[in-house]
């Protein structure tokens, strides 16, 4: 069987289809007791001044029994006032209530304040950008029983 490989530099709507249905169809042999994708939940925090501009935000997605946290910024002239801790707090609530047991993140610069939140590196990529390091962070929500 000869296999023929090709470059897609700009994938279609179609391709990005095939393979997402593709890979679907193997977690659902894999694993059949996982929630489906129609289940998954994408959620945001958001923290707003009075003329109600965005200060803070946090952007989370709940799936398979954690709480990814995507993208959270807080404006450089609100740190240090607890705003993030909130955002962090209310995403992690908002989690659990849907069943995450570990929520999960990665990050560059903002490590130490995680680390004051209770997470844990579990692992690190040099060189993402280049001259840093990507830290990959976890903290169980849930604990085991």
């Amino acid at each position: 069987m000869e296999i023929k490989i090709d470059i897609l530099n700009s994938p279609t709507e179609k391709d990005n289809g095939i393979l997402n249905n593709k890979f679907s169809e193997y977690l659902r042999i894999q694993y059949p007791t996982l929630p489906p994708e129609s289940e998954d939940k994408i959620f945001m925090v958001v923290a707003h001044d009075e003329a109600g501009d965005y200060i803070g935000a946090i952007r989370c997605h709940c799936y398979w029994d954690g709480l990814e946290i995507d993208t959270f910024w807080v404006k450089e002239s609100q740190r240090g006032r607890k705003i993030g801790s909130v955002l962090l707090e209310k995403a992690e609530t908002i989690g659990a209530n849907n069943g995450a047991v570990v929520a999960f993140l990665k990050t560059v610069d903002a490590k130490p304040f995680y680390e004051r939140h209770g997470y844990e590196t579990y692992g690190v990529l040099e060189d993402r950008p280049i001259g840093t390091s990507l830290y990959h962070l976890k903290k169980r929500l849930v604990k085991p029983t």
